[in-house]
């Protein structure tokens, strides 16, 4: 079966309205959609005293699976989303500031354009230091902080 032929039963399974995909149904999704056509989407880095946001515009019926991020840090998204997030899948619309933890692999899925700003706290400019500080391998285990 090919992935574009699978790709409607994994898109409707995840906007089910109470649905919680886990990291391997997210991976599956991201596995499907690399054996379809990519294009680029635009992207502007910010650099503030302490911070890092890169922001991603996404043109309607885009799907993107993102990286996982190893630090919580803060998603802000306006337009017309499906998103991953750590309730579930969620469909939002105007501007939402979402807390993202550790370790979250999101899929998101643009109804409308939509853009995504992914807040991160380092005084780094170097693109490459930044993905290598930030981004966690799909692989890579979670290691929780101990509880107080």
């Amino acid at each position: 079966m090919s992935a574009t032929a699978e790709l409607p039963d994994v898109l409707g399974a995840m906007t089910a309205p109470v649905s919680q995909p886990s990291l391997a149904d997210i991976l599956r999704l991201q596995h499907l959609c690399a054996q379809l056509p990519q294009e680029e989407l635009p992207v502007q880095h910010v650099f503030l005293p302490g911070q890092y946001l890169r922001k991603m515009t996404m043109a309607a019926g885009t799907l993107v699976v993102g990286k996982r991020h190893r630090f919580r840090h803060a998603l802000i998204v306006s337009g017309h989303v499906t998103i991953r997030t750590a309730q579930g899948m969620v469909e939002l619309q105007g501007m939402h500031i979402i807390d993202s933890p550790a370790g979250m692999k999101r899929a998101i899925y643009a109804h409308a354009p939509s853009e995504l700003v992914t807040v991160h706290l380092t005084d780094e400019t170097d693109l490459e230091r930044i993905e290598a500080l930030v981004i966690m391998p799909d692989d890579e285990p979670l290691e929780l902080e101990a509880q107080p």
